[in-house]
């Protein structure tokens, strides 16, 4: 890992700035669950800051269920699923629904709006910049499987946002279950161009402060993908009829 590669806001303060990149890491992939951060002093170090604002910047991300300290085990990354108690409860409980991906699609249109709109109450200055980076990421051209990890940053980012851990989850097992949706033959360039616009949308509304659009943009975001999974599926059930019928005329 090239820590000195780590990209910075430029409107917050060091220990925020650097928060935000080592969460921009996490929700990126580059540290995965399971991987351990450098000592304070050597990341201090390698990024030429004093030890106090690596501290504090760690501080806010184990705050936030990112990352686990402890003495003699260093600095861990967590997933959401190392969580316990009535939010790993609730973890199960949607996990074990056999959902398909319409029920999903409902439940989302249930469950992302009024996030919106609590992140758009209470996202901070760091908040909004770490979302104002994921929305610029997702405007460039880039792969399906990196715009499907953007996309799930995205939106998980919004449900932490509302410093909710229990809303937090809850989108968490949602985004596991919808993980086929982004799928590469869902994943068009139409349909990414679409969906970085609504985010743009969504992330000018929270930064706004505006929770009745921020909830408004949200709920019609979902709705379109929904509709746009609808009709690739229905695609896919046509062209598997018509090979189907093909094989039976040739046999």
């Amino acid at each position: 890992m090239d820590w000195t590669s780590m990209k910075r806001a430029t409107t917050l303060s060091l220990p925020d700035r650097l928060s935000v990149d080592l969460e921009r890491l996490i929700l990126d992939g580059e540290l995965a669950p399971g991987d351990r951060l450098p000592p304070e002093r050597a990341l201090a170090e390698h990024l030429g800051v004093s030890r106090v604002s690596i501290r504090e910047a760690l501080r806010e991300l184990e705050n936030r269920g990112l990352i686990d300290r402890k003495p003699g085990r260093g600095t861990v990354v967590l997933s959401p699923g190392e969580r316990s108690g009535i939010v790993e409860q609730i973890g199960d409980a949607v996990n074990s629904a056999a959902a398909e991906i319409r029920d999903i699609m409902e439940l989302r249109a249930i469950v992302e709006p009024p996030i919106a709109r609590i992140t758009a109450g209470r996202a901070t200055p760091r908040d909004i910049a770490q979302l104002r980076e994921l929305v610029e990421a997702m405007e460039k051209d880039t792969t399906k499987d990196r715009y499907a990890e953007l996309d799930r940053a995205f939106h998980q980012s919004i449900a932490q946002y509302t410093h909710n851990p229990l809303l937090e989850l809850i989108n968490e097992q949602i985004a596991q279950q919808i993980a086929p949706s982004r799928g590469s033959r869902y994943q068009t360039r139409e349909r990414r161009q679409v969906s970085s616009a609504a985010h743009r949308r969504i992330f000018e509304a929270i930064a706004a402060g505006d929770g009745d659009l921020a909830e408004t943009e949200a709920r019609a975001h979902v709705l379109d993908i929904a509709q746009q999974i609808a009709l690739a599926g229905q695609k896919e059930d046509r062209k598997n009829d018509t090979h189907s019928q093909e094989q039976e005329s040739t046999a």
